[in-house]
């Protein structure tokens, strides 16, 4: 008899030992956050990028170095670049030589007509003394067509050649506009081996020394004006979470256990491919005493929270809108809010005093 009963009360704390844990709602104030990585940088900053291949011949800044606008920052190695500037020049007064009143081909040209008009004038007034002879028969029909068609020869040629002579005009000061062109743009062309500032700042960093080749495309150096913002990466999945002016909480690994508090002041419209993610900046509510630009950071970005809302451990939600109720083992839809790490709101579906299982595991 002893025997049974030992076995029965294993039995009832077997099964004891295999009840699910239960819970009920509970009221508690929560906040809903988007993570974020990052690092500060400066306000308005760009970088100073090389437009043309060459070796870094002149640096006229080093890192800390305040800038104004149009401040030469650096020089490229141009020797290559300035004989075709040189070329360009030469084909330029060149062009501009002929297509001057006075170049050999125009003169030449105008002489030709010239020679053409007094020819004409001769054979016109030969014509004339033929016109007259024809009425008095002194001369043959065939004498005088000949002499006519001497005279309407001339004016023929008088056309062509006055014609080539504005095609020719035409063609040199194309050519001049063309030879032009060609010297201004390799002007130009030779600026690219000059970095100026965009504007007046400060240098953030420098990239490249003298001496080292740089190719068109390349950062030679960093600039930044203006105060220090938060540059934030945020992933796919919650950018249609956040919005301008949301609670930001910081945390800079250069003053790790301090919080600091912000607000997003920017969201970029496009995925950036490069940094795999969607980009924002938040703006600083209050400074840290001390600021590095390109400081690491973890934020926190509060996209909502609700005092004394209804919740529930989110382990005990199954499939995001169901729980199981611990009363016969029903499952039963939920409505759920703000969702955290640890904790979702229940809106709709259970009140205080249910309780419900947590699910086992498959």
């Amino acid at each position: 008899m002893n025997r049974i009963l030992t076995t029965l009360a294993g039995l009832l704390l077997l099964s004891a030992c295999k009840e699910q844990p239960t819970t009920t709602p509970q009221r508690k104030d929560l906040v809903d956050a988007v993570f974020a990585s990052g690092n500060i940088i400066t306000k308005d900053e760009y970088r100073v990028t090389a437009m043309a291949d060459g070796y870094l011949e002149v640096a006229k800044i080093s890192e800390g170095d305040t800038v104004a606008k149009n401040k030469l920052l650096f020089r490229l190695n141009n020797s290559v670049q300035q004989l075709q500037v040189e070329n360009a020049a030469t084909n330029y007064q060149f062009a501009k030589s002929n297509a001057d009143g006075n170049s050999p081909q125009i003169r030449e040209l105008e002489e030709q007509i010239s020679q053409a008009m007094r020819k004409k004038q001769t054979d016109e007034a030969n014509l004339q003394r033929y016109e007259n002879l024809i009425k008095t028969n002194a001369v043959s029909r065939v004498d005088y067509e000949n002499v006519k068609l001497v005279y309407q020869n001339d004016l023929s040629t008088i056309a062509q050649l006055q014609k080539s002579l504005d095609n020719l005009k035409d063609n040199l000061q194309l050519n001049k506009a063309n030879a032009l062109s060609q010297y201004q743009l390799q002007q130009q062309n030779n600026q690219y081996y000059n970095l100026t500032a965009d504007g007046g700042g400060t240098v953030l960093q420098v990239l490249k020394n003298q001496g080292d080749l740089v190719k068109r495309g390349e950062t030679v150096a960093v600039i930044g004006s203006g105060s220090k913002i938060m540059k934030l990466f945020i992933d796919e999945d919650d950018i249609e979470k956040i919005k301008l002016n949301q609670p930001v909480y910081v945390s800079l690994n250069t003053a790790k256990g301090t919080v600091y508090e912000g607000y997003l002041s920017k969201i970029y419209p496009s995925f950036d491919n490069s940094a795999q993610s969607f980009i924002a900046e938040a703006t600083f509510t209050k400074f840290p005493a001390v600021l590095k630009d390109g400081t690491q950071l973890q934020a926190n970005i509060v996209v909502s929270e609700k005092q004394k809302a209804l919740v529930i451990p989110t382990e005990y939600l199954v499939d995001d809108n169901t729980v199981l109720l611990k009363e016969g083992q029903k499952k039963k839809n939920v409505q759920t809010g703000i969702k955290s790490a640890e904790w979702v709101e229940i809106i709709g579906g259970l009140k205080e005093g249910d309780v419900i299982e947590l699910p086992q595991k498959q």
